[in-house]
């Protein structure tokens, strides 16, 4: 009856180690996994930025065209009026009207440089939650593995008690009397 009962708890530590051990596996896998994911959403954030900026882009050179045309329009009314454009007033709008349309197209370039930089910055933290999940897999999987191990050396020792009748820890060693053979 000794034996069943030291090779049951044997067995009963052999599959409590091994189930440790497979939870560490999977927490490591699930870590990879969300690595992965959230790699790939950062490659996602990257794509947005890059289309952020190239929107600016386009809106400034359209901002541009429109401003150009303005220009020439405010030139011909000028014209037409009969008053030479470059000098007095009629240069000082001219000026103005181009330094504000500049201005306006800084503006749109440095809201997409903004958009885009900000969009870099959440594909950086999404890799950042990556590298975070894939260590904490593996950190799971290290202490699951020595879970594991204490769980078979833990199965050992019963067994040994078990079957040899060895005393408690401290109770002292003098009592203990090996199996004669």
């Amino acid at each position: 009856m000794a034996t069943l009962a030291v090779v049951a708890i044997a067995a009963g530590a052999g599959v409590t180690a091994y189930g440790q051990y497979q939870q560490g596996k999977a927490a490591e896998a699930q870590g990879k996994a969300e690595q992965q994911i959230l790699e790939y959403n950062a490659k996602i954030k990257e794509r947005q930025a890059a289309a952020e900026l190239e929107r600016a882009r386009a809106e400034a050179i359209r901002f541009g065209k429109e401003g150009e045309a303005l220009l020439a329009t405010q030139q011909v009314q000028i014209a037409r009026g009969g008053v030479l454009a470059t000098t007095g007033t009629p240069f000082q709008l001219a000026e103005e009207t181009e330094e504000e349309l500049l201005a306006d197209r800084m503006m749109i370039l440095r809201e997409g440089l903004l958009a885009e930089s900000f969009r870099i910055s959440e594909a950086e933290g999404l890799r950042f939650e990556g590298r975070a999940a894939k260590a904490r897999g593996k950190n799971i999987k290290r202490g699951a593995t020595l879970a594991a191990g204490a769980t078979i050396l833990s199965g050992v020792g019963t067994s040994l008690y078990a079957t040899y009748k060895l005393p408690a820890f401290g109770t002292g060693a003098s009592s203990f009397k090996p199996p004669t053979v």
